[in-house]
């Protein structure tokens, strides 16, 4: 069976919306970080079982969909730790867009 990357119809929003969080780790990483933040990267990796790399490389795709906050700026990150956390506001918003495609409101 052929894989369906994008349905016809679908929003870009939803879309991205399933880009974001659609994801096991992405989902387990929001998780932790809304129940027991703020948590570095080490710390997540150890929770979830998973590599630093991974961890780090989706706590950035989270952080580019504003999911996820860091207590250091991008650009003064080298060579530290961080602490992420949640960002609740914005894991609501984008649930209720999926939500809302789900349940066609």
């Amino acid at each position: 069976m052929p894989r369906m990357t994008t349905p016809p119809g679908m929003p870009e929003e939803v879309s991205a919306v399933i880009d974001a969080i659609g994801n096991r780790a992405r989902g387990a990483l929001l998780h932790e970080l809304a129940q027991n933040g703020p948590l570095t990267a080490p710390e997540l990796a150890r929770r979830v079982s998973a590599s630093r790399e991974s961890i780090h490389r989706h706590l950035l795709e989270l952080e580019s969909f504003g999911l996820t906050r860091a207590d250091t700026a991008r650009g003064q990150r080298h060579g530290r730790l961080v602490s992420w956390s949640a960002n609740v506001d914005r894991i609501k918003e984008l649930v209720d867009i999926w939500r809302n495609y789900l349940i066609g409101h």
